[in-house]
């Protein structure tokens, strides 16, 4: 077994274990109905903004382009994939680890080439835009933010190792600054021959910090630390996302609504009490309003970007898409109240409570949708128009789900 298969091998392991967190968010049915309207959503825009039909562009000044471009060359860790045993193992093969470090290193260095291609190509239409289009400027755009973030990158890491964490602030300020404004004015010049100079020079400040990153010692164990943090980084989100990990210094002893549980419905039926409860639980939950409000906003900036036709459709998918949501909400509320079952068997009717409750957490999404939808297409009459179309739309989907589910 030679270093460099040994780093292929760990590089292998680490790619099926960010392949399974994944499996976790994007089952099929996330496929189905997020990723391939998606997917559709993106392509048909990237045409249309290619073809230069995005009157919006002409608003957006170059500078701000670039800085987009810098803060895409400045995220990303630079990954070597070492281990806790390797403080015991390569430590003692120092040829051994010369040789994985080295590996390490020009492979990071050439995952950084197909990274920034990717940006270039998704961001073709806005580069365009500025700077028109010339093979030889944009292999200079190319070649720039590849060796920029190649040694944006590796610096990173090396502060990461850092143990005084003001002096480490500091430093990693100072250099995003610094980094930032010269990538910006390099970028906004548009010559070509400037991407080409800040190239070169890059490339050179790249051999000279391999060079130091070789010689570094005795920063095993912050590195390791390092490569455990950006191993679980995903899976890490994900818990906390889902309240599994609680990251919070405090904790908030009353919610934001509904402090003082006052009634939300005027009967007092079961099925008002129990569908109280489960929205009473959802507003309460920021774990579950976060993201939900973020859904809210990219559902806004689809309905913004895309065309008259494309709209509508969105607009029936996303309805579709809020009753999910409300649902799997109830079924989580569900599980994790083993009374309700108990009240079944004893003839509480649950499907009422289901109702009622899915279609007030899709309303409290999809109502302010399709005002924004309104005052887009319309304008300000739309707007109020669209709140009682969005009301009946929204009635009709979850009394499909209603009769889905029973």
């Amino acid at each position: 077994m030679t270093p460099y298969r040994w780093f292929f091998k760990r590089w292998k392991a680490d790619v099926r274990y960010q392949y399974r967190v994944c499996r976790t968010v994007v089952d099929w049915t996330v496929a189905l109905y997020l990723v391939v309207p998606g997917l559709f959503l993106l392509i048909e825009r990237y045409v249309a903004w290619w073809n230069g039909e995005a009157v919006w562009m002409e608003e957006i000044p170059p500078f701000l382009l670039w800085a987009v471009a810098f803060l895409f060359s400045w995220w990303g860790a630079f990954r070597l994939y070492l281990e806790p045993a390797d403080q015991l193992f390569l430590l003692q093969r120092s040829d051994w680890m010369k040789k994985y470090n080295r590996m390490g290193l020009w492979f990071g260095w050439g995952k950084r080439s197909l990274e920034s291609l990717a940006f270039l190509g998704l961001a073709a239409p806005f580069f365009k835009h500025e700077i028109g289009f010339s093979w030889l400027s944009w292999i200079g755009i190319w070649l720039f933010l590849w060796q920029a973030k190649a040694c944006l990158s590796l610096v990173r890491r090396m502060l990461a190792g850092m143990d005084r964490i003001l002096l480490k602030g500091m430093m990693s300020g100072l250099t995003l600054v610094l980094a930032g404004a010269l990538f910006v004015c390099v970028g906004s010049s548009g010559h070509p021959f400037g991407f080409y100079a800040g190239a070169a020079a890059l490339a050179g400040c790249w051999s000279l910090l391999v060079r130091l990153r070789n010689h570094q010692k005795g920063t095993i164990l912050t590195e390791i630390d390092y490569e455990q943090a950006q191993r679980t980084r995903w899976g890490a989100l994900l818990l906390e996302t889902s309240g599994v990990v609680h990251r919070r210094f405090w904790v908030k002893k009353r919610p934001l609504l509904f402090r003082h549980s006052n009634p939300i419905f005027r009967r007092r039926t079961a099925s008002h009490i129990v569908a109280e409860a489960v929205i009473k639980s959802f507003l309460r939950s920021g774990h579950q309003l976060v993201p939900y409000g973020q859904f809210i906003a990219v559902c806004a900036f689809a309905l913004l970007v895309t065309s008259m036709g494309l709209r509508w459709g969105c607009w029936i998918l996303f309805s579709f898409l809020f009753s999910l949501w409300g649902r799997s909400f109830w079924r989580e509320w569900r599980s994790a109240n083993g009374m309700l079952h108990v009240w079944s068997q004893a003839g509480f009717q649950a499907h009422r409570a289901y109702r009622k409750a899915v279609f007030v957490l899709q309303q409290i999404g999809f109502l302010p949708l399709s005002a924004f939808l309104g005052a887009v297409t319309f304008g300000p009459w739309g707007m109020i128009l669209m709140v009682p179309a969005g009301w009946a739309l929204s009635y009709v989907i979850v009394f499909l789900f209603f009769r889905l589910e029973a």
